[in-house]
């Protein structure tokens, strides 16, 4: 059975996974990769408080991604044995 357009959409929004946001998700990730004269030739085309707003925005994501990607590692960490302390110690000894 096959879906149509407009069931598929509708199945993805209930997913939270709308095709605006992988559109969207897609042009970012297009973005990222692109070089720094043409991320900025395309920034210019956009007002500053929009620039303002995405960084803002763009800063928050970054946080809760950092915050999660930690918690991934700790899980690791903790599967493979290895204690918090563990891990500080063996900083703190490369570092000196």
């Amino acid at each position: 059975m096959s879906l149509s357009v407009l069931e598929l959409a509708r199945h993805l929004e209930m997913l939270d996974v709308s095709p605006e946001k992988m559109m969207f998700g897609k042009l970012l990730t297009e973005l990222s990769g692109m070089s720094e004269e043409r991320v900025k030739s395309a920034a210019r085309q956009v007002p500053i408080n929009g620039l303002c707003e995405l960084i803002h925005q763009f800063k928050i994501i970054v946080e809760e991604r950092r915050g999660e990607r930690v918690q991934e590692l700790a899980e690791q960490i903790s599967n493979d044995g290895f204690s918090a302390e563990d891990l500080r110690l063996f900083l703190s000894q490369r570092n000196n």
